[in-house]
């Protein structure tokens, strides 16, 4: 089993690579469930439901960076590429579309100013190789 290091992880946002400005990135998968449990039943029982997936990410603050988040706030949907593995030849790659739910950036006085984002995932999820 090959572990991998975070820091070779790799963020495509509408068509534009934003890993040199993202420092953290999460994608979530869920399934609904619906209860088929029946009178007379000791315990629960369910079947799968509908998918849902979301992405968030955050980083340090630049303005290539921000045109990009800026750019998708817009309602549209926007394509995206994550490469927990980077993003070299035989690197597995979830990619899909997305649109931006929230875009934050934040500044204090004894930190760099950075950013924080949310996508809703519309549609699937694939799962591929670079």
């Amino acid at each position: 089993m090959a572990f991998q290091h975070g820091k070779n992880s790799y963020l495509s946002v509408d068509g534009t690579v934003i890993s040199s400005y993202t420092d953290s990135c999460s994608l979530d998968r869920s399934i609904d469930t619906s209860e088929t449990t029946a009178f007379g039943d000791d315990d629960r029982t369910y079947i799968a439901g509908l998918r849902s997936s979301t992405f968030t990410a955050s980083g340090h603050w630049d303005a290539t960076g921000d045109g990009v988040l800026i750019g998708a706030d817009d309602g549209a949907t926007v394509a995206f590429v994550y490469g927990p593995e980077g993003n070299d030849s035989g690197d597995v790659q979830y990619s899909g579309n997305a649109i931006l739910t929230s875009y934050n950036q934040q500044s204090g006085v004894g930190d760099k100013v950075a950013w924080s984002a949310s996508f809703q995932i519309t549609g699937s999820v694939t799962r591929g190789t670079v």
